[in-house]
């Protein structure tokens, strides 16, 4: 999960050539400059000069321009743009990118970079989180910008969370030192998640990797250790609110964590727990083995309440520079597609639904719908069989009948719907994870749904509105559609979308 390769240094003759391309606006020019203690070298994005239109570089999902990704970090929206930091060059950097729509993403200077800093050795920079001090708790606000103070680990023997804060909208940081003193459990302590408590009005930490502790502040600066989550662990915890059935007097509070586990519950007194009643789920209901999603995180300060969630999509083979067998790609691993999270009343309890955010309808270049068709139409030149995308998203809503089994082939991807045990299997051609397993039960008519999102090399399927979902890599050996199973079977609905790329103007 934390590796990385590097290719080469570009030429100054490329370096001028790209800042002709991309000139730094007035904004840029006027930022902050990075604090004297953090490892200037680490600040080279604008070294990078890969294109973004290899025939494998996913069109519609993050990567970097050039260089490993893993663990999102860090993620907030502040004054229109959307922040994604995200683990960079192996777990050492804090890469940084914004966007102002989820979809069209710019890259920039890492924001936090190895440093020694406050310790007695250079240590690494790993995952945490972000949140904007929007009372100016630490007093560092300049003008009406408010400050954003980030969180993370800072890797040395002995692991600690650190601090960092930014007065320029995110695009430089000043270290504030060591907060939280490792606490015994395990070296490797980390990924602090901080989040304001607003019973109390105090700020939070959830440290995990064996210690599960929790942690309050009045100042950001000195924390006092108050308790620990039990039950949930893992790696990349994320605490967040949303209204249940869409209902603001009825806000659940929900714990995540890297793996996909989740629970709906309370806040007491800074501590989180269970709602009586429920059971810790699974919302990528393939993990651990069907799915390679991980490290999931939310936007902190969605506007109008949104809670949009995003994790990175492993590559699945130690050492692979890519989740299919090619060489030469200046990027490794991608991000998954932003989904927004609500959280619904179930016959079996509170459940979390993931879809795709609504921004996505503006990549969308041709559409074609179909309803109440057979599968013997669905595959004529008139419909599936007529059509030949490269970025794909889909929607099919089917009635299996009597039908053992319904196998949609999207672009060399096996997607089966099996009637015995109610689930979609889906083949991974690209030989890291064999099969993935989706639960997918048919509502009250009798009906399946699922979506998919294809893009060079990833594949994600959200079945039943989202209350089960997959994340795998995969090979697109084919750009053909089609559907086997009885040639009487009824296909409710079938959209199919083609997409453009994200990186026409890059």
């Amino acid at each position: 999960m934390k590796s990385s390769n590097y290719l080469s240094k570009a030429t100054c003759a490329l370096c001028a050539a790209l800042f002709l391309l991309f000139p730094a606006s007035a904004e840029e020019a006027e930022k902050s400059a990075p604090d004297p203690l953090l490892d200037q070298a680490g600040f080279d994005f604008h070294t990078y000069t890969a294109s973004y239109d290899q025939p494998n570089r996913p069109q519609f999902h993050f990567t970097s321009r050039e260089g490993g990704i893993n663990d999102p970090n860090g993620l907030i929206y502040y004054d229109g743009e959307w922040h994604l930091y995200f683990q960079h060059k192996g777990q050492k950097h804090w890469g940084h990118a914004v966007s102002t729509d989820l979809i069209h993403w710019t890259q920039l200077e890492h924001a936090i970079v190895p440093h020694k800093g406050h310790c007695a050795h250079k240590g690494q920079i790993w995952s945490g989180t972000a949140i904007i001090d929007s009372k100016n708790t630490l007093g560092k606000q300049k003008g009406d910008t408010k400050t954003i103070v980030a969180f993370f680990t800072h890797t040395q023997k002995v692991f600690h969370q650190d601090g960092a804060y930014s007065t320029d909208r995110g695009r430089t940081f000043q270290l504030l030192g060591n907060l939280v003193p490792n606490q015994g459990s395990s070296t490797g302590e980390r990924d602090p998640k901080v989040i304001l408590d607003p019973a109390t009005n105090k700020w939070i930490m959830y440290v995990t990797a064996g210690v599960s502790a929790v942690f309050e502040s009045t100042d950001l600066i000195k924390w006092k250790h108050i308790g620990k989550v039990e039950g949930i662990g893992g790696e990349c915890p994320d605490l967040f609110q949303l209204p249940l059935d869409g209902n603001p007097s009825k806000m659940m509070w929900v714990m995540t964590n890297g793996g996909a586990r989740y629970g709906a519950g309370t806040l007491e007194n800074g501590i989180w727990r269970l709602a009586e009643g429920e059971r810790l789920q699974g919302f990528d209901s393939g993990r651990p083995r069907g799915s390679m999603g991980y490290a999931w995180q939310t936007f902190g300060n969605g506007p109008d309440g949104r809670v949009v969630q995003l994790g990175f999509i492993q590559s699945g083979k130690k050492g692979a520079r890519a989740p299919i067998p090619h060489e030469g790609l200046p990027f490794f691993q991608q991000m998954t597609f932003p989904v927004e999270l609500t959280l619904r009343s179930t016959p079996d309890g509170m459940r979390l639904f993931r879809n795709p955010v609504k921004e996505i309808e503006t990549l969308y270049t041709d559409t074609k719908k179909w309803s109440g068709i057979t599968l013997a139409t669905a595959n004529d030149k008139g419909h599936l069989g007529g059509l030949t995308p490269d970025l794909l998203d889909m929607t099919c809503v089917f009635s299996p009948g009597e039908a053992d089994k319904v196998t949609f082939n999207i672009r060399g991807v096996a997607v089966q719907y099996t009637q015995a045990d109610e689930r979609i299997r889906i083949t991974n051609n690209a030989g890291i994870v064999g099969e993935s397993l989706v639960p997918a039960s048919p509502d009250e008519k009798g009906r399946v749904k699922f979506r998919v999102l294809f893009d060079r090399t990833s594949f994600e399927i959200f079945v039943n509105d989202g209350i089960a979902a997959a994340t795998i890599n995969c090979v697109p050996v084919s750009r053909t559609l089609s559907v086997d199973g009885p040639r009487s079977m009824i296909i409710d609905e079938l959209m199919v979308h083609e997409l453009q790329s994200i990186w026409q103007n890059k």
